[in-house]
């Protein structure tokens, strides 16, 4: 499929409710963070949008930089991290 062809009704219909459905993860993504954030600063522990602190651990002994700024040692995935 090039990127001149013309899309079938049912291959923008898949496009169409992928797309819906990854809007509603994001969505849902979202929301779960917020929450996160919030039990952290209420407990007293700083979270800030400006760093990748990992909403699922803290202050890991023996830090060390890994992919986009995370603790190279952390066990959770991306999507446990402060990420926009």
């Amino acid at each position: 499929m090039g990127i001149n062809t013309d899309l079938t009704d049912a291959q923008k219909r898949a496009l169409k409710e992928n797309s819906d459905d990854l809007e509603k993860a994001q969505n849902q993504l979202d929301e779960v963070r917020r929450t996160a954030r919030s039990r952290l600063e209420s407990a007293g522990l700083p979270v800030g949008m400006d760093t990748l602190n990992c909403l699922a651990c803290f202050g890991c002994e023996g830090w060390s930089e890994g992919d986009d700024g995370t603790c190279a040692h952390c066990p959770h995935g991306f999507f446990s991290h402060n990420v926009i």
